[in-house]
């Protein structure tokens, strides 16, 4: 009979689950075997010839290519035996089987251990490596350490240890308020398939709503799913009841599919989950945030097709798309794209890249995270915690030999000024910046330090940009609230006030009664001509940039604006809440 943890054998269920190995149905029929028999779910399992020992290590083996190891005939020293307390080895399903120099080896059953390797090295101070092993003989292992080497435990350990710092204590009697916590989640996820079911659910309600961001919040009394639509979050409030109930295995559960540490609820962590529905895969970017009530969670839907899409579908005026394209298809110079947090700066980049890249060019980008993967595109991770930052990372694109880059971010002045030189020397660079116009945007490259002549002749293209909700067109109806004293008020011109038909979604079920549909692009591109040069030389201010701007024909978000209210597209509503810059 299988000694498994509780934990341990929900992980691996779960595991199972998501690599499409057993099915959410097949839960019932696992339990009734488990309960029937009086053993574990994962010899239900295997009595049921739903998997095997051998196809479960090959699973690990392939995912995390570990090497192999046979426990049958490892002698237990004992110096493995005082080396982890036993009820963390009990409750954790892991072997410790050699330890040689500073390297404690382990073995592991499937990859849910890989967030244990933290931990692990906090409390036995060594180097882990980790290796596979079959579910059966590490069960073997710890019932054979458990019989020979009778209880260690935490405090047991600290004796044996009384001449290493205090250091070690704390961090050790740390440990043990996560064990206690973990068992108090293994009592919350008592049943599993619901939960399995409602995140599942949660999940794929977003996707095929085409949201952008989940959020799963609790409060004191209450806990909530809210989903970011069109820019807007709303409740979801059919989730509430469950989720309020069962909040802690929820963040169980979504901590397991995104591979963390489900025992660390002291620190924010980050992960990814790759969500298969409907035949495809979906990406989330998971981020997990402690708070005073408990472990907050929002997930970024990254939809890979964002990716393919063209720049004539991103509403592109005519004039505009011209200058942008004649600047994308220069061998040098910096094009900026600006807006805030959420305005599409990435979908445009990514348009960007789809039009330029060409079988001759070598591309590089430089991401956090990388959102879309590209065919042709060499895409490079940004990792701040080792301090492979924006800054590192383009000076090491230099030496690879590229025609463009993109950088993900000009964060600071030592990113901005190696862009710059390097759009002087050859190289067309592609970046952001979090400006609130196109104009400001060359102040705010003077304000970071950069001198005004490597601004001027190395910026060739400024993009501002916004998302604004678009009216439904099933529910579209004149608005009543728009009068001419409203557009007047608007910097709207006579002409365009006696020709205006200003419209409202009224709200039906296919806009689910918001009177919204869509989301489209807000643009104004300022294209660096000679006066804006000679300007930058000067050191204009932003009012007087977008003054000589004006003259060279340059036109603003709130000009496109007006232009979609006029058109019936955009609420006057909307306008005021993107676009009330002026």
């Amino acid at each position: 009979m299988l000694k498994i943890s509780r934990e341990s054998e929900i992980n691996l269920i779960n595991i199972l689950i998501d690599q499409d190995i057993i099915s959410g149905t097949d839960l019932i029929n696992i339990k009734k075997a488990s309960n029937d028999g009086d053993k574990s779910q994962i010899e239900a399992v295997f009595e049921l010839n739903l998997t095997n020992e051998d196809a479960i290590l090959d699973l690990l083996v392939k995912e995390q290519s570990l090497s192999i190891v046979d426990l049958k005939n490892i002698e237990i020293s004992d110096e493995i035996r005082s080396v982890l307390p036993t009820n963390y080895i009990n409750m954790n399903f892991i072997a410790p089987f050699k330890l040689e120099n500073d390297v404690l080896h382990i073995a592991i059953s499937d990859s849910s251990k890989l967030s244990l390797m933290r931990n692990l090295k906090t409390i036995t101070k060594k180097n882990i490596e980790l290796h596979a092993a079959k579910v059966s003989e590490i069960s073997d292992f710890i019932e054979n350490l458990l019989k020979e080497g009778g209880e260690t435990t935490i405090n047991s350990i600290k004796e044996a240890n009384a001449e290493k710092t205090k250091t070690f204590d704390y961090e050790v009697d740390e440990q043990a308020e996560v064990l206690e916590d973990t068992e108090e989640d293994i009592e919350a996820i008592e049943n599993e398939s619901e939960v399995i079911k409602f995140s599942t659910a949660v999940v794929a309600e977003a996707i095929k709503s085409g949201v952008s961001d989940i959020h799963i919040e609790p409060y004191r009394f209450s806990s909530r799913v809210r989903y970011r639509q069109d820019g807007m979050l709303k409740e979801q409030e059919h989730f509430s009841k469950f989720l309020h109930s069962n909040y802690g295995a929820v963040v169980t559960r979504f901590k397991i599919m995104g591979k963390l540490d489900i025992a660390e609820r002291r620190l924010p962590q980050d992960g990814a989950i790759p969500f298969k529905i409907d035949g495809k895969v979906v990406d989330l970017r998971l981020s997990i945030l402690p708070t005073a009530t408990n472990e907050r969670i929002v997930m970024r839907v990254l939809n890979k097709d964002a990716g393919d899409i063209s720049l004539e579908q991103l509403n592109f005026e005519e004039n505009d798309l011209s200058n942008l394209r004649k600047a994308i298809h220069s061998t040098q110079g910096l094009v900026l794209v600006t807006g805030p947090t959420g305005s599409g700066k990435t979908t445009t980049l990514y348009s960007i890249l789809k039009e330029v890249s060409k079988p001759h060019l070598n591309i590089l980008t430089a991401e956090d995270p990388v959102e879309y993967e590209l065919d042709g595109v060499g895409q490079v991770q940004i990792k701040d915690d080792i301090g492979y930052d924006f800054g590192r990372a383009l000076r090491s694109f230099l030496r690879q030999d590229p025609e463009i880059i993109l950088v993900g971010e000009m964060r600071d002045k030592e990113t901005v000024d190696i862009g710059l030189k390097a759009a002087l020397t050859g190289h067309l660079v592609f970046s952001t910046l979090h400006t609130n116009d196109a104009p400001s945007t060359i102040t705010r490259l003077q304000n970071m330090g950069t001198p005004d002549y490597l601004i001027s002749a190395a910026v060739s293209l400024v993009l501002g940009q916004r998302l604004a909700r678009k009216n439904c067109s099933n529910c579209r109806e004149p608005d009543p609230d728009v009068t001419p004293e409203v557009l007047k008020e608007m910097n709207f011109t006579d002409d365009q006030i006696s020709s205006a038909k200003a419209s409202r979604g009224k709200g039906c079920s296919s806009c689910k009664d918001s009177g919204y549909k869509g989301r489209m692009g807000i643009y104004e591109i300022l294209s660096v001509t000679k006066p804006i040069k000679e300007a930058i030389l000067k050191k204009a201010t932003t009012p007087e940039l977008k003054a000589i701007a004006l003259k060279e024909g340059f036109r603003t978000m709130q000009d496109m604006g007006r232009a979609l209210i006029l058109s019936g597209d955009l609420n006057f509503r909307e306008f005021d809440r993107v676009l009330s810059m002026e």
